[in-house]
């Protein structure tokens, strides 16, 4: 009897999707005036936490999130979450009380409407060319000058289920230790399970987040960027063979 859970998960994930695009017709306005007259992206991404967080709800979905020490808003950070679902930016961007642009793939620019607020509030990035990657981390770099934090999935993408936790790339360890700032690891539960890949698959429920300490890489350490790679990759790990265990 397969085909019921699937015919509830695909009804179930249709109706995200109408969530998702009806809280997002309400903020139109608001992210239009402080996207293309006023020009705020801390006040865009206060109001993309709240469009987030209403779209979760009226889905069902509901976080459990813990702190392991409280992020200072006064510091800046580079927010590193393990990337295993569409989930994931909805989910990070409401739990994270501060002002966060995400590195983001170039695909996502051809959505009609939201492609434009998104192109407009996001560091994007092509992949598939070298330069214009390169030139994403250095505007990355500009925005943590400017005052605010950036969010990278430090796996490039969103794996195949079959992978526990993909390799990192080191983008995001470079500009930490380029610009002496502080990663802040982030592990997410249960999105593959409750959001998987497949549209016929997933349900609402309760997801569960960590939001680990941050860390500095050593200035003086020859190998700081691996080190730091490591260091970060290793605490989601663990911690996802936690959560596993639970």
């Amino acid at each position: 009897m397969k085909w019921i859970g699937y015919l509830f998960s695909s009804i179930w994930r249709l109706w995200f999707l109408i969530a998702f695009f009806l809280v997002f017709v309400l903020f139109i306005p608001p992210l239009y005036l402080f996207t293309a007259i006023v020009k705020n992206n801390k006040i865009v991404n206060h109001l993309t936490r709240y469009w987030s967080a209403f779209t979760l709800l009226l889905s069902g979905i509901f976080w459990q999130v813990e702190f392991e020490e409280k992020l200072d808003p006064k510091k800046r950070y580079i927010f590193c979450p393990n990337h295993s679902s569409t989930l994931d930016i909805p989910l990070v961007t409401t739990i994270i009380p501060l002002p966060l642009l995400y590195m983001g793939k170039v695909e996502l620019t051809k959505i009609p409407l939201f492609g434009y607020f998104y192109k407009n509030n996001s560091v994007i990035v092509d992949r598939g060319n070298l330069r214009e990657a390169y030139a994403a981390f250095v505007k990355a770099g500009e925005k943590l000058d400017e005052g605010l934090n950036v969010c990278i999935f430090p796996e490039g993408g969103i794996p195949p289920a079959k992978i526990f936790l993909k390799k990192f790339k080191n983008g995001p360890f470079k500009l930490a230790v380029e610009k002496n700032i502080y990663i802040v690891p982030i592990t997410l539960a249960d999105n593959k399970r409750n959001f998987p890949q497949e549209y016929y698959k997933g349900f609402p429920g309760i997801v569960r987040v960590k939001v680990h300490k941050a860390i500095k890489a050593n200035q003086e350490d020859k190998n700081a960027i691996e080190n730091l790679n490591t260091s970060v990759y290793n605490t989601i790990f663990e911690q996802l063979k936690i959560y596993g265990s639970k």
